[in-house]
């Protein structure tokens, strides 16, 4: 596959034999994950980083109906564990942002970065921003499932990916999105669909409405 080729995938991702993301609803529910969600497949922006690097790589050797499983290794999945990333706060700050009885296994959001606790102890707490998945061999079942050549429906994904909310439509050669929520849409995100969308289509404008 060539840069800038659109391909929807199905996926199962395991570790140690262990699922821990599927785009199937049946393996969901067959491994007790979360089922509340919308199962379909997933959009591969071929060289935009849709997914993590092995899994691309792998997927731009695959054609529309191809099946296989997928080997990455840490470098090319969620990197390895870096001990720095593990930090130590007092419980106290936490406290006074009306954050009590942080426990061990909790998930908390520490300015932009989302950090698991490790222990809390004589008033310390131990935080790991690892992703979950850092230092890990990744398995991958993956199936390419189509190849998205509608300049319009390949528009929609770029958008519906980098946004995930609000509409898209379209007229003549414009793409035009629609966001109706209070809060802007940040600049790079705004600059990163126009991009894709321009670069990857024949569309010839994308516009903003808020």
């Amino acid at each position: 596959m060539d840069q800038g080729e659109l391909v929807l995938i199905h996926y199962t991702g395991k570790t140690d034999g262990e699922v821990f993301d599927t785009s199937r609803e049946e393996v969901a529910e067959e491994n007790g994950l979360d089922t509340e969600q919308d199962f379909k497949p997933a959009p591969v922006l071929v060289g935009e980083q849709y997914v993590i690097e092995g899994l691309e790589e792998a997927v731009e050797e695959m054609e529309v109906g191809d099946s296989e499983t997928v080997s990455v290794e840490p470098e090319k999945g969620y990197g390895e564990r870096d001990s720095e990333d593990v930090e130590v706060y007092r419980e106290s700050e936490f406290e006074s942002q009306g954050i009590e009885n942080v426990r061990r296994g909790d998930e908390l959001m520490i300015g932009n970065r989302r950090g698991r606790v490790l222990s809390n102890e004589s008033g310390r707490v131990r935080i790991d921003f690892n992703h979950p998945l850092a230092g890990q061999e990744l398995e991958y079942d993956v199936e390419v499932v189509e190849n998205v050549d509608d300049d319009e429906e390949k528009a929609r994904y770029i958008f519906s990916y980098r946004l995930g909310h609000g509409e898209i439509s379209f007229e003549d050669e414009t793409a035009t999105v629609t966001h109706d929520h209070d809060h802007e849409i940040p600049q790079h995100l705004k600059d990163t669909v126009r991009t894709e969308i321009l670069e990857y289509t024949d569309l010839e404008e994308v516009e903003f409405e808020e």
